[in-house]
């Protein structure tokens, strides 16, 4: 709905300028990092100030396009002001010369280029025009509706902080800036699929290219780093083995991959296949993590700068974009919270014993051990001894976190004590006091309120299993990677593990707790320490085939190993790509049309409550209550406005009061609505007039 080419190259100028000068203040306050370093970190900056800019002036203007020139206002101010004070060198000189020298020494970078390609092909594959109809692929299915519907109401109602279209009177809580970002777009003139997809194609980037810039710093080393990107982005475990047997017989149950409804080998339910690949069921899908990554994996360079090469400066810019990634990407800014625990928890201890590294490390390693034995052995006393949900997982959780924050607090007492109180408070002190100031606002205001209810932080054990022993849904889910992580994570020198030790605290915590009603969603997080960990096993994997140097047939091993890691993945990439469903359907294309013509922003349409909701997504009106799939797992009770809409369907004459109640415009009657409630035509049509009528959808004026 809306949009036009005049419209599009605006919304485009306007997000160019923002990348711009993202990277133009990189050049200015990173001046020492290498140039596609401040590209990259630049990139992503743009971004984020893209997402909070305008939403800082929509508390005064609404989401308007006034609070929009004020955000670009206020960027160039502060781009002109920071290049007047920096001076930055923008171009080296000679910069053909550097070119071609770049391009000999940065050749890794061609794998994250790759990655970066692939998904854009996804992207570009997942919401498409089709013979006048919406298709998405497989993996946005489900998903893309709901974000949908978040971007266009966001551009169309303007209400600012915005509130739920699909359930209005409702404080959207979801960690919405993910999509502002497009809504910002949209209200500029764009089409919606070019307001949806831009931001997505250079948050992949970021993500893919930041992750290189991490791994790259921290393991020092070109293979290393490859291969820790592969092993992330192409994550897969040993699901490709329930689709190989019985081929003899025919090749049904290996095609069913490539036919079948989310029956890949990274997402198998029934054989309880559930570390979904990174790229499908991650990234293109899920972008509140895709945005989330974006600012997490660059953020986590920055602070890998600041704490182990002691680049002071980097912490204020570490809590700049730390306190912003709150409505970005809630699961990461807590994930970021947890490595940053541990990671000042080292530093602390190398100022403390310093000369007794080695003991300090032995002791590390003996309490993530504890925390991994707490981990597997639980299951023995569940669910015999312990309910799963049992709360004493969780206070088994804030009893070990209270211990650890005293911990923290004793290193700090002696740190202070032995005269290094300034220097923790020019560099810890400082990044931690700008992160909490950029971030309570945003906790108060939308996170707490929204997991303040029973279904959210709770007992739960071993998050996604559902049948197995716990080895052996790890091994069979993470394959490879499961296989070599104790002995990687265990072997590795000191620096390796204390940059990956927040991996064993944070997969620790959510095998114990869940977060948010879906259980499920405890990968949001898991996927943060999966990071670390593909760091230190690539490590341990390419150091195993340096010294296997001299062992024939080491390469033929070593690609083996590549085809077992990358496997599943390549099979689900493969089925993504020729992945086709309709989301919606001409009739749907019209009627959604002729609500957005005719009706007016804050009107709202009584339907069904169909995730694929084409008046939710396309217009940005409001709609009674969406889908139970969205509602339920945002800790919202929609059970009320579920049963007001099946009495004003089966008997609106005698339910005047409930469409006054809900302020109902229009009322959508489809094979959707006939097929989910008992719709009393008749009735409708006497009460209200019908003002569109194609292919057995009607449209209704609500008329008193």
């Amino acid at each position: 709905m809306g949009g036009n080419f005049l419209g599009g190259a605006v919304a485009l100028l306007y997000f160019l300028m923002f990348q711009l000068c993202g990277v133009t203040l990189a050049a200015c306050f990173l001046n020492k990092e290498r140039r596609y370093t401040q590209m990259i970190l630049g990139s992503a900056a743009g971004s984020v100030l893209l997402m909070w800019l305008p939403s800082l002036w929509a508390f005064l203007f609404s989401f308007s396009i006034t609070a929009h020139v004020l955000a670009l206002i206020s960027l160039l101010m502060l781009t002109v002001g920071a290049v007047f004070l920096k001076r930055p060198k923008l171009l080296p000189n000679d910069f053909p010369g550097k070119r071609k020298a770049f391009y000999r020494a940065e050749r890794t970078l061609l794998l994250p280029l790759g990655l970066w390609l692939l998904f854009v092909f996804l992207v570009l594959h997942s919401f498409r025009y089709q013979n006048g109809e919406i298709w998405s692929s497989q993996c946005t299915y489900g998903d893309m509706s709901m974000h949908l519907g978040f971007i266009t109401s966001i551009a169309e109602q303007k209400t600012f902080p915005p509130m739920y279209s699909i359930l209005p009177g409702v404080k959207l809580s979801y960690p919405f800036l993910s999509d502002s970002i497009s809504s910002s777009l949209y209200l500029l003139g764009a089409p919606l699929r070019f307001a949806y997809v831009l931001p997505m194609l250079f948050a992949g980037a970021q993500v893919f290219f930041g992750a290189h810039l991490f791994w790259q710093r921290w393991l020092r080393d070109k293979a290393k780093t490859a291969l820790a990107e592969i092993l992330f982005f192409l994550n897969g475990g040993f699901g490709f083995a329930y689709f190989f047997p019985n081929l003899q017989n025919g090749t049904d149950n290996f095609t069913r991959i490539f036919t079948s409804f989310y029956e890949t080998p990274t997402n198998l339910v029934n054989q309880n296949i559930r570390w979904v690949n990174v790229i499908v069921d991650m990234l293109i899908p899920q972008r509140a993590t895709l945005f989330g990554w974006a600012v997490l994996f660059p953020l986590l360079y920055v602070l890998y700068r600041a704490v182990y090469e002691h680049c002071e400066r980097y912490f204020i810019i570490a809590g700049i974009f730390a306190g912003g990634l709150v409505m970005i990407h809630t699961h990461s800014f807590l994930a970021f919270g947890l490595i940053c625990g541990v990671w000042l928890c080292f530093a602390l201890c190398r100022r403390v014993f310093r000369g007794s590294s080695a003991h300090v490390q032995f002791t590390a390693k003996v309490a993530a051990l504890v925390l991994m034995l707490l981990a597997f052995g639980a299951q023995f006393v569940t669910p015999k001894l312990i309910s799963r949900e049992s709360s004493v997982f969780l206070y088994l959780v804030l009893v070990c976190a209270a211990a650890f924050v005293l911990f923290v607090l004793a290193l700090l007492t002696m740190a202070i004590r032995k005269g290094f109180g300034i220097q923790l408070v020019k560099t810890w002190g400082v990044f931690l006091l700008i992160t909490l100031l950029l971030a309570a606002p945003q906790l108060f205001t939308w996170t707490f309120s929204q997991a303040s209810g029973d279904s959210f932080m709770r007992g739960w054990y071993n998050w996604g299993n559902l049948q197995d022993g716990y080895l052996w849904f790890y091994l069979v889910n993470l394959g490879v990677t499961a296989l070599l992580f104790l002995p990687a994570f265990f072997t590795a020198d000191q620096r390796r593990f204390t940059v990956c030790a927040p991996a064993a605290v944070i997969w620790f915590i959510c095998e114990f707790v869940v977060f948010q009603p879906n259980t499920y969603d405890n990968n949001k997080l898991l996927y943060a320490a999966y990071f670390l960990v593909c760091g230190v096993v690539a490590s341990y994997m390419v150091e195993i085939y340096r010294r296997l140097r001299t062992l024939p047939g080491r390469r033929a091993l070593a690609v083996g190993a590549l085809v077992l890691c990358m496997l599943s993945a390549v099979l689900t990439i493969g089925r993504e790509s020729i992945a086709g469903y309709c989301l919606y359907g001409d009739s749907q294309l019209k009627a959604a049309e002729y609500i957005y013509e005719n009706s007016e922003p804050e009107d709202t349409v009584l339907t069904d409550m169909r995730h694929n909701n084409e008046i939710a997504a396309l217009t940005g009106r409001n709609i009674v209550c969406g889908s139970t799939s969205y509602v339920y797992f945002h800790g919202l009770d929609y059970t009320e406005r579920e049963t007001d809409m099946q009495s004003m369907f089966s008997a609106p004459q005698a339910n005047c009061a409930l469409f006054e109640k809900y302020s109902i415009d229009y009322i959508l009657v489809s094979a959707y609505e006939r097929n989910n409630f008992t719709v009393n035509e008749a009735e409708i049509k006497a009460l209200f007039p019908c003002v569109f009528d194609e292919n057995g959808v009607q449209i209704y004026k609500v008329t008193f």
